[in-house]
């Protein structure tokens, strides 16, 4: 699946989740007698983040990343719907799902790349990359570092 029409979906996805709790429909917060909790959380949604991180430390190729992108966006719908104001923002999704798969997609590209031919995730990989910099946070410098590998790699600096 493209990133485009992976981030399409996502869009569509998320639109119509987001448009269920605002409606009323599937609300957990009513469902639980409102203990839904505001921020959420991967442990008090009852998502396991640890699969999702044996997924993306077993990735090996764009179809792998692909398929793990496609399980944390499921994945983020599915705090959202338990009470996750902005599943993004949580700790442990953010390390498992920004932060962990971006690190692999980048040792892929790196390990992968060639003067003579750039992997096929060497642009999302960068720009990926480049976006986590720019959030600042203790991870900022690192991933300035790693867009650095990647488009020294790929042949894009």
């Amino acid at each position: 699946m493209t990133t485009i029409r992976t981030l399409s979906s996502f869009t569509l996805t998320l639109g119509l989740a987001l448009g269920l709790t605002v409606t009323g429909c599937g609300d957990k917060k009513a469902a639980d007698g409102g203990k839904a909790t505001e921020s959420g959380g991967a442990k008090k949604g009852g998502v396991d983040l640890s699969a999702l991180q044996a997924s993306i430390d077993a990735a090996k190729t764009k179809d792998d990343i692909d398929g793990v992108f496609d399980k944390c966006m499921s994945t983020a719908i599915d705090m959202a719907l338990a009470g996750t104001k902005e599943p993004d923002k949580d700790p442990s999704y953010r390390a498992t799902c920004k932060l962990g798969l971006a690190r692999k997609r980048a040792a892929i590209v790196i390990a992968e790349s060639t003067p003579d031919k750039m992997n096929v995730m060497c642009l999302s990989a960068s720009m990926q990359l480049e976006e986590l910099g720019g959030e600042g946070g203790p991870e900022a410098e690192e991933m300035k570092k790693l867009m650095a590998e990647v488009n020294k790699a790929c042949g894009l600096s």
